[in-house]
């Protein structure tokens, strides 16, 4: 137990020792710190810093002007002039002309009777002569093969028109069999006819019947 005791003193005295150690040096250094410190705040009279004096001109009020005088930017406006006689209009009807200050006399004007020529002139011709249609070559038509099979003949009339071009158009056969209407109408429009003529111009023919037949050499 005293060994115990012994030890717990002794590491007692030690941590006092340390304490002390540290805490000592640790005052004066505070101490020195704040006397320093205290020292460098205290001062005695400073004269303050010299300072620049600047010299002001005394203040004039100005004097107010008046403005000067504007020149008017709007033009005068002319003088109105007087218009120009206006010349008198024609009148429309000359029996309202008053002619009674016009001092005008004469006689009419004598004529002359000329020579009958008419008899003399040449009768007039027409310029232009009128000219029937008619076609450039004959129609070829095709025989048709179911006719040939059927040993078969007929007579065709083929309606058609003409242009002035002398083409033809609007074209339809009726046949004595139908075999034929087709055959006949194409012959025909591969006809070229030469167009009609009234009064010097071409013009257009309708109504026109071209017969055709359809025989088989025997």
């Amino acid at each position: 137990m005293e060994s115990v005791q012994a030890t717990k003193i002794r590491f007692g005295d030690k941590m006092f020792i340390r304490a002390t150690v540290v805490m000592v040096p640790a005052a004066v250094m505070t101490f020195g710190l704040f006397t320093a410190m205290r020292g460098a705040i205290a001062s005695e009279d400073i004269a303050p810093p010299s300072q620049t004096v600047y010299e002001l001109q005394p203040y004039l009020e100005t004097v107010e002007q008046a403005p000067p005088d504007l020149v008017n930017p709007k033009p005068t406006r002319p003088e109105v002039l007087d218009p120009p006689p206006q010349i008198e209009k024609v009148r429309a009807d000359p029996t309202k002309v008053d002619l009674s200050g016009l001092d005008y006399s004469g006689v009419r004007p004598a004529t002359y009777d000329g020579p009958t020529i008419g008899s003399i002139l040449p009768t007039r011709m027409p310029a232009l002569i009128d000219k029937d249609m008619r076609p450039l070559q004959p129609p070829v038509p095709v025989y048709p093969r179911r006719a040939v099979e059927k040993d078969l003949q007929g007579d065709c009339d083929v309606y058609l028109s003409v242009s002035p071009r002398g083409e033809p158009f609007d074209v339809t056969a009726k046949c004595t069999d139908r075999l034929f209407e087709r055959s006949a109408e194409n012959a025909i429009k591969k006809v070229k006819f030469t167009p009609k003529i009234r009064d010097g111009l071409p013009v257009t023919v309708t109504g026109v019947v071209y017969p055709l037949e359809f025989r088989m050499e025997p």
